[in-house]
């Protein structure tokens, strides 16, 4: 069981060390912005400069009245446009370039949300199978560690893509979290002794 628990902590430890760094990098220090950015309509800065989803909304309201009243002129004289045509075609090209961001924002909120949500059920199962492996039943303890270590990892794993300020606010609980996981971690390791060498030590505790 020693082994298998040391093999669990230090590849639970790689994994949410890693992956904090990914997340600092990726709030402080990596690249957000092109050379081709003040040639697209809106502009990537406009849209990552929204601060609420209204903010997105509102800037999306006349774009998209200026898109349906476009589409209804070609339809009266012309073939209508498809659905990659109309993203190279301005107003059509802004309105899809809002309606994603706007769809991107409602995902990244959901994301927090869940976020939350399972990294809570982490911590209990944490905290149960830390008091089971002590006070019941080690395998079953070490089980639930596991679990709760794997809902923290995957949880706080790095998000890749996003362009708006909830990407940012969605990083930044990450990073939190990722942090609060490494800490519970250690203390794990310090309760449970278990990098300690029982063997040349007896009754160490």
């Amino acid at each position: 069981m020693k082994a298998l628990e040391k093999t669990m902590v230090v590849l639970a430890f790689l994994a949410l060390v890693s992956q904090t760094i990914r997340h600092a990098y990726m709030l402080w220090f990596e690249p957000r912005n092109s050379v081709l950015d003040k040639f697209d309509k809106p502009k990537k800065g406009e849209i990552e400069a929204a601060t609420s989803l209204d903010d997105l909304v509102r800037r999306y309201e006349p774009v998209r009245k200026q898109a349906d009243e476009a589409r209804q002129e070609r339809a009266k004289s012309e073939k209508p446009l498809t659905y990659e045509e109309e993203r190279q075609i301005e107003p059509f090209k802004s309105e899809h370039e809002l309606r994603d961001a706007i769809t991107d924002w409602e995902e990244k909120s959901t994301e927090i949300h869940e976020l939350w949500f399972f990294w809570t059920v982490g911590l209990v199962l944490l905290v149960l199978g830390v008091m089971i492996y002590k006070k019941l039943n080690r395998w079953f303890g070490l089980t639930l560690v596991i679990a709760a270590l794997s809902e923290f990892i995957y949880w706080t794993s790095p998000t890749f893509f996003g362009g708006t300020h909830e990407f940012d606010r969605l990083l930044w609980h990450k990073l939190v979290l990722s942090l609060i996981s490494l800490l519970l971690l250690i203390i794990v390791i310090r309760i449970n002794h278990v990098f300690a060498d029982r063997d040349l030590a007896p009754g160490y505790r």
